[in-house]
């Protein structure tokens, strides 16, 4: 999930080691000073009163804490301490709104205390109420939205009886789609049905009649080996309603105290998002294709890739049906090419996890048999062939052929055998042109070398991610001299914090960077792709965001594709010498971070036709981020061909705030550049805008559109981020969750550190997040979290006898929507702390009475 899949296994050793890392937060967070954990250590600030209130960013969120009463948490089973809760009534913020800004607050509490009565009030310069949410005629105590008038306003948030609560605040932009959800969903599920898993060597019996008997349901039905769906009769008048869907989770919960049961679900419902047919919905999410002028490119290759072979070795491709080839993602059906009688997955038993273990004909991605699989191979397929179509996003080549082939098996691993011989496959094959890698972990292997170099000298381009590790050691494949070696960038084409540097990288492309909002579009830099979701053995197409340089090969590899179709003669030694010339690139930093520099879609097609594209205009850079540090900025209008005649023939700049230089002239040919500027007082000292500057030009006779995106921010500096204090947990990857490591981490700079001293070997989680309200849980639905490698989508982290440093993850208060999650995530109620705390970590509880 954006972290370069591994080759290989973890070798367990018997000695202790040390665990650390970094914690990014998400742009824009900030916390309440005065939670019920700053009150217990006496480190609270007031923020009690107008003149106290803290700014919250527009757009920006905040965790905070409320509540009218003071007491102790009644004691919970499994715990051997009690949680103290202190009385804070009300919170102040202040905001500078704009016509359709809007304001959401949600709020939780924990079912052990007297139900909260949470109050949202705002007010504006002259200390008038222009919202209340007691006025409401329906008042909906646990989320309000609302849509702000103009100006400076000052929002209170109160607790005006009952117990504890954290609340999420949130100010979004006009822009804004939606306002962002901060708790996991809980979707609808089927009244009085069941999804069972049962432990090997169960006593309820292999028949259905047996199993159902055992398990107190009327049918059972096996969906696959050990798991079963259950039915029992409920009431046709009951069938959808509360009473109902509260029988079923009590019968569920009462499966999952026997014996030997595993695990027990409802029987959730899920639904494919209704997509408008007139356009790709979720294309203006994807950021990072104006960053490498990808919509220019288009223009002048019109192919888009058409008659080129792409092919992804990786965990294989998201299918509907994974028994069977084909009903590949919906995103993706079109420009899926299998080729039969060969074999394309070939993944050995001992990683396999289909039901046809061994290598076969069939590259679906059977997912890893877990709740939540990751479809790493599916999210780079995406990024380079998902099709035009209307269903969601598109790729850099989307008319190119897919090919995929699975190498990639159980957690993401495969064998070096594996993965060379589907090398020596796809180098034979003359459907195939290029061969993404986006994964890495091998030393330089030769035999793995040759294959490559086999695959090089057959005229095939090989692609390989850089590596997420943040050194500058060689990483294999991709610092072989016949691999390509993409870095990531962020937003702003600055090289995202993970990303390798020296002899891996040889140029750069979008990968993200969870941590940054670099283009200042008011979203995490994080790339946007095909997904899916296989919880309880149903195969659903979804979306998601990740980051790494796994997501920044498959740029490379479609641009490629793009240049390949309009010149079928290239190949990939005219690949490398027209990079060594630089013509395909820009330069954006150091040769060591950048190798040649970001790649440019639109001066590669032109390499490609040695000039003789169609006339198109493209700027450089192809997106602006304009702030109070950097309020101009100059852009270059670069031709295609060079010597290619234009006409201005219209200039919209989109919104009065973005000036531009008087050289841009209608009726002229347009200047080798122009100057854009930040009227400050112009944007009214809001927190952002964005503005799509178009200049409608003639050449050759066709009239185009340049688009360039301006954003624009009264910017939110790195060091202001503040996720609240954060404990950081080692859990153990076993039924029981005990946290077995805790440390605290404050923010500093934008982020946290945290390091463990002496882990003994194994496998665990790394989790983190903030504990507002002093109950003893982190990652509750309103508190901060974050969950390695990507929240949400927690993985064990192996162990073993050497060090583990430089993990990343990021923090927020907001929560991954089902799409990203690869599904619901009913019954989670977060992480607990350890009951004695670890190292100088404060004491935060008394004693239980015995």
């Amino acid at each position: 999930m954006g972290e370069t899949a591994n080759i290989g296994e973890s070798t367990i050793g018997a000695s202790a080691v040390q665990v650390s890392g970094v914690i990014e937060i998400e742009s824009q967070t900030r916390v309440d000073v005065d939670t019920a954990d700053d009150l217990r250590l006496n480190q609270a600030s007031s923020n009690n009163c107008d003149d106290e209130a803290q700014l919250l960013p527009v757009t920006g969120i905040v965790g905070g804490y409320l509540s009218a009463e003071t007491g102790t948490y009644p004691f919970r089973a499994g715990d051997n301490a009690q949680f103290d809760f202190e009385a804070d009534n009300q919170d102040y913020y202040a905001a500078d709104f704009r016509p359709g800004d809007r304001v959401s607050l949600q709020v939780f509490s924990d079912s052990r205390v007297s139900q909260p009565q949470p109050r949202l009030q705002v007010f504006d310069s002259s200390n008038r109420a222009v919202f209340d949410s007691n006025d409401l005629a329906t008042p909906q105590p646990f989320i309000h939205i609302i849509e702000s008038p103009a100006g400076e306003h000052v929002i209170r948030v109160s607790a005006e009886s009952g117990g504890p609560f954290r609340y999420v605040l949130i100010g979004a932009d006009r822009n804004a789609s939606s306002v962002m959800n901060t708790s996991y969903a809980e979707p609808e599920f089927v009244p009085g049905e069941a999804v069972v898993t049962a432990s090997a060597g169960h006593t309820f019996g292999n028949s259905a009649k047996a199993m159902a008997t055992a398990l107190s349901a009327e049918t059972a039905r096996e969906l696959r080996p050990g798991v079963w769906h259950l039915r029992r009769p409920v009431f046709q008048s009951m069938s959808m309603t509360v009473n109902a869907r509260s029988e079923t989770m009590d019968w569920i919960r009462q499966l999952q105290t026997q014996p030997d049961v595993v695990s027990a679900s409802p029987n959730y419902l899920y639904r494919v998002q209704s997509l408008s047919p007139a356009t790709n919905p979720l294309y203006n999410r994807q950021w990072h294709y104006p960053l490498i002028n990808l919509p220019v490119a288009w223009q002048a290759a019109p192919r888009a890739g058409s008659g080129v072979g792409v092919a992804v070795l990786d965990t294989g491709l998201f299918s509907s049906s994974p028994n069977t080839i084909g009903n590949w993602h919906p995103d993706l059906q079109d420009n899926v090419l299998t080729i039969g009688g060969q074999i394309l997955d070939y993944v050995s038993s001992d990683n396999d996890l289909d039901n046809q273990p061994g290598r076969d004909q069939n590259p679906a991605d059977p997912g890893d048999g877990q709740t939540s699989s990751s479809f790493h191979g599916t999210h780079v397929a995406g990024i380079v062939a998902g099709v035009d179509n209307s269903e969601g996003g598109v790729g850099v080549a989307n008319q190119s052929d897919l090919i995929p082939v699975r190498v990639l098996g159980e957690g993401g691993t495969g064998s070096l055998s594996d993965l060379i011989d589907a090398i020596a496959w796809a180098a034979s094959r003359p459907e195939i042109d290029v061969i993404n890698l986006s994964l890495g972990g091998v030393g330089p292997n030769d035999q793995l070398e040759d294959a490559i170099n086999a695959a090089h000298n057959a005229g095939k381009l090989v692609v390989a991610a850089a590596g997420n590790q943040r050194t500058d050691e060689a990483t294999f494949p991709a610092a072989f001299d016949n691999v390509v070696g993409v870095g990531a960038v962020d937003g702003a084409g600055v090289r995202a914090s993970y990303s390798n540097v020296g002899p891996s990288v040889d140029l750069v492309a979008p990968g993200g960077d969870a941590g940054r909002d670099a283009n200042l579009d008011n979203s995490a830099d994080l790339v946007l792709s095909t997904w899916g979701s296989d919880d309880d053995g149903v195969f659903e197409p979804r979306y998601n965001l990740l980051q790494g340089t796994s997501m920044a090969a498959p740029h490379v590899s479609g641009v490629f594709a793009l240049m390949k179709a309009e010149n079928a003669a290239l190949d990939a030694e005219d690949f490398f010498a027209l990079l060594l010339a630089g013509e395909l690139t820009d330069v954006v930093g150091q040769e060591f971070e950048y190798g040649a520099g970001l790649i440019n879609a639109v001066k590669s097609v032109d390499a490609a036709l040695n000039g003789a594209i169609p006339a198109v205009l493209a700027s450089s850079p192809p997106v602006v981020a304009l702030n109070l540090a950097n309020n101009q900025q100059e852009l270059s209008l670069n031709r295609y061909p060079s010597g290619a005649d234009f006409v201005v023939t219209g200039i919209d700049s989109g919104e009065n705030w973005l000036e531009l230089g008087e050289e841009l002239q209608i009726g002229s040919p347009p200047p080798s550049s122009i100057t854009v500027s930040l009227n400050e007082a112009l944007l009214e000292q809001a927190e952002n805008d964005t503005a799509e500057l178009r200049i409608d030009y003639q050449g050759d006779g066709s009239d185009r559109t340049l688009s360039i995106s301006v954003n624009a921010r009264l910017i939110d500096p790195g060091d202001e981020r503040n996720a609240g204090r954060h404990y950081v947990l080692l859990v153990s990857d076993d039924e029981s969750r005990s946290t077995g490591y805790q440390t605290v981490a404050t923010a500093n700079g934008g982020q946290y550190s945290f390091e463990f001293g002496d882990v003994e070997p194994g496998s665990y989680f790394l989790v983190a997040g903030t504990d507002i309200d002093n109950n003893g849980l982190i990652c509750e639905s309103g508190e901060a979290c974050a969950e390695y490698p990507v929240n949400g989508l927690p993985q064990p982290l192996q162990i073993g006898d050497e060090s583990l440093s430089s993990l990343r993850m990021s923090t927020s208060f907001q929560r991954p929507a089902i799409s990203s999650l690869g599904g619901p995530r009913i019954g989670f109620k977060g992480y607990r702390l350890r009951t004695v705390p670890a190292g100088d970590e404060p004491v935060r509880r008394r004693s239980a009475e015995p």
